[in-house]
Protein backbone atom coordinates (compact mmCIF):
# COMPACT_ATOMS: atom_id res chain seq x y z
CA UNK A 1 0.00 0.00 0.00
CA UNK A 2 1.39 3.40 -0.93
CA UNK A 3 2.13 6.06 1.64
CA UNK A 4 -0.67 8.19 0.17
CA UNK A 5 -3.30 5.43 0.60
CA UNK A 6 -2.19 4.67 4.18
CA UNK A 7 -2.86 8.30 5.07
CA UNK A 8 -6.24 8.59 3.26
CA UNK A 9 -7.82 5.52 4.86
CA UNK A 10 -7.47 6.66 8.51
CA UNK A 11 -8.34 10.24 7.52
CA UNK A 12 -11.54 9.07 5.81
CA UNK A 13 -12.53 7.09 8.94
CA UNK A 14 -12.11 10.21 11.09
CA UNK A 15 -14.21 12.25 8.63
CA UNK A 16 -16.94 9.55 8.55
CA UNK A 17 -17.07 9.40 12.36
CA UNK A 18 -17.37 13.20 12.54
CA UNK A 19 -20.22 13.20 10.01
CA UNK A 20 -22.13 10.42 11.80
CA UNK A 21 -21.81 12.09 15.20
CA UNK A 22 -22.95 15.39 13.67
CA UNK A 23 -26.12 13.71 12.33
CA UNK A 24 -27.31 12.84 15.80
CA UNK A 25 -28.27 16.44 16.46
CA UNK A 26 -28.76 18.00 19.89
CA UNK A 27 -29.70 15.76 22.79
CA UNK A 28 -33.44 15.65 23.49
CA UNK A 29 -34.64 16.71 26.93
CA UNK A 30 -35.42 13.85 29.29
CA UNK A 31 -38.81 15.36 30.11
CA UNK A 32 -40.99 17.42 27.79
CA UNK A 33 -44.60 18.57 27.72
CA UNK A 34 -46.96 19.27 24.83
CA UNK A 35 -50.32 20.84 25.65
CA UNK A 36 -53.30 19.18 23.97
CA UNK A 37 -55.87 21.38 25.72
CA UNK A 38 -55.27 24.41 27.92
CA UNK A 39 -57.82 25.79 30.38
CA UNK A 40 -60.87 25.06 28.22
CA UNK A 41 -64.07 26.41 29.76
CA UNK A 42 -66.63 25.23 27.20
CA UNK A 43 -67.64 21.98 25.57
CA UNK A 44 -67.19 21.30 21.86
CA UNK A 45 -70.75 22.63 21.44
CA UNK A 46 -69.84 25.99 23.09
CA UNK A 47 -71.65 25.13 26.34
CA UNK A 48 -70.25 26.39 29.63
CA UNK A 49 -69.71 23.57 32.08
CA UNK A 50 -69.18 23.12 35.82
CA UNK A 51 -67.64 20.26 37.70
CA UNK A 52 -70.11 18.35 39.89
CA UNK A 53 -70.77 19.97 43.27
CA UNK A 54 -70.13 16.94 45.46
CA UNK A 55 -68.22 15.70 48.48
CA UNK A 56 -67.48 12.51 46.52
CA UNK A 57 -65.78 13.49 43.26
CA UNK A 58 -64.96 10.63 40.89
CA UNK A 59 -62.58 10.54 37.95
CA UNK A 60 -62.86 7.61 35.56
CA UNK A 61 -60.64 7.02 32.56
CA UNK A 62 -60.70 4.48 29.76
CA UNK A 63 -59.51 3.92 26.24
CA UNK A 64 -62.43 3.37 23.87
CA UNK A 65 -61.66 1.47 20.66
CA UNK A 66 -63.95 1.41 17.63
CA UNK A 67 -63.10 -0.90 14.74
CA UNK A 68 -63.66 0.23 11.12
CA UNK A 69 -67.29 1.25 10.63
CA UNK A 70 -68.23 0.70 14.30
CA UNK A 71 -70.52 3.14 16.13
CA UNK A 72 -70.91 3.97 19.82
CA UNK A 73 -74.70 4.07 19.72
CA UNK A 74 -76.75 7.10 20.72
CA UNK A 75 -75.77 8.25 24.22
CA UNK A 76 -75.10 11.28 26.40
CA UNK A 77 -72.85 12.30 29.29
CA UNK A 78 -74.17 13.79 32.54
CA UNK A 79 -70.76 14.97 33.80
CA UNK A 80 -67.84 16.74 32.07
CA UNK A 81 -65.82 14.46 29.82
CA UNK A 82 -62.43 15.07 28.23
CA UNK A 83 -61.53 13.03 25.15
CA UNK A 84 -58.26 12.70 23.23
CA UNK A 85 -58.17 10.93 19.87
CA UNK A 86 -55.10 8.71 20.03
CA UNK A 87 -55.60 7.07 16.65
CA UNK A 88 -57.94 7.23 13.66
CA UNK A 89 -60.80 9.46 12.51
CA UNK A 90 -63.99 9.77 14.57
CA UNK A 91 -67.19 11.38 13.30
CA UNK A 92 -69.66 12.44 15.98
CA UNK A 93 -73.25 13.35 15.17
CA UNK A 94 -74.84 15.53 17.90
CA UNK A 95 -78.60 16.08 18.23
CA UNK A 96 -78.88 19.70 19.40
CA UNK A 97 -82.54 20.67 19.88
CA UNK A 98 -83.55 18.11 17.23
CA UNK A 99 -80.99 19.31 14.67
CA UNK A 100 -78.01 17.14 13.67
CA UNK A 101 -74.58 18.71 13.98
CA UNK A 102 -71.66 16.64 12.66
CA UNK A 103 -68.07 17.08 13.79
CA UNK A 104 -65.01 15.08 12.74
CA UNK A 105 -62.07 14.52 15.08
CA UNK A 106 -58.65 13.37 13.92
CA UNK A 107 -55.72 11.76 15.70
CA UNK A 108 -54.14 14.24 18.11
CA UNK A 109 -57.30 16.29 18.76
CA UNK A 110 -58.60 16.91 22.29
CA UNK A 111 -62.15 17.95 23.17
CA UNK A 112 -64.48 18.60 26.06
CA UNK A 113 -67.53 16.56 25.07
CA UNK A 114 -71.05 18.00 25.00
CA UNK A 115 -73.09 17.65 28.20
CA UNK A 116 -76.55 16.09 28.25
CA UNK A 117 -76.54 16.16 24.44
CA UNK A 118 -77.44 12.96 22.60
CA UNK A 119 -74.71 11.94 20.16
CA UNK A 120 -73.30 8.98 18.25
CA UNK A 121 -69.66 8.41 17.39
CA UNK A 122 -68.60 6.49 14.28
CA UNK A 123 -65.25 5.32 12.97
CA UNK A 124 -65.14 6.77 9.44
CA UNK A 125 -61.49 6.05 8.71
CA UNK A 126 -59.35 3.08 7.86
CA UNK A 127 -58.17 1.09 10.86
CA UNK A 128 -59.32 1.43 14.46
CA UNK A 129 -60.18 4.60 16.34
CA UNK A 130 -58.74 4.80 19.86
CA UNK A 131 -59.92 7.55 22.21
CA UNK A 132 -58.69 8.29 25.73
CA UNK A 133 -61.79 9.27 27.74
CA UNK A 134 -61.66 10.97 31.15
CA UNK A 135 -64.97 11.46 33.01
CA UNK A 136 -65.12 13.94 35.92
CA UNK A 137 -68.23 13.00 37.81
CA UNK A 138 -69.79 11.92 41.07
CA UNK A 139 -71.86 8.99 42.40
CA UNK A 140 -75.01 10.96 41.47
CA UNK A 141 -74.10 11.30 37.77
CA UNK A 142 -73.75 8.69 35.04
CA UNK A 143 -70.61 8.93 32.94
CA UNK A 144 -72.51 7.55 29.95
CA UNK A 145 -76.25 7.09 29.49
CA UNK A 146 -77.15 4.85 26.52
CA UNK A 147 -80.25 6.03 24.64
CA UNK A 148 -80.71 3.23 22.08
Amino acid sequence: MSEHRRFLFPASLVLFAALVSGCQGPALPLVSSEAVMDKEGQTILQEDFLYPDTDEPQVTSSIVTLQEGAETGLHLHEAPMFAYVMEGTLQVTYLVEGVETIKVYEEGEAIMEGLDTPHNGKNVGEGPVRVLVVNMGSPDLENTVMLD
